[in-house]
């Protein structure tokens, strides 16, 4: 099943804010602060610029930042993985 460019977006702010919220709201608006400050944008723009996202995680959590990414990566598995999560994704580990 191919999903749309929304709700693949959808499907990515969903992960990474769940990810995040395992480890708390205040972390969740710090990374929402961050991204707004630094580069304009919100976490529902990470399916564009995952660099973005990926900067603020290692500079804010440190090692911590594998667990997120590994939270994130189980909940998008649970899709079909269509080419634009597969990108986000090896954008997000590399």
């Amino acid at each position: 099943m191919l999903y749309d460019k929304e709700m693949i977006e959808a499907l990515v702010t969903l992960s990474v804010e769940h990810a995040l919220l395992k480890m708390g709201n205040p972390e969740l608006e710090l990374v929402k602060s961050r991204l707004k400050e630094e580069y304009n944008c919100e976490i529902s723009d990470s399916l564009k610029h995952p660099e973005y996202l990926k900067k603020i995680l290692k500079e804010l959590f440190g090692n911590a930042y594998q667990g997120i990414l590994k939270t994130i990566n189980v909940r998008l598995q649970k899709t079909n993985m269509d080419k634009p999560i597969i990108q986000f994704l090896t954008i997000m580990e590399g």
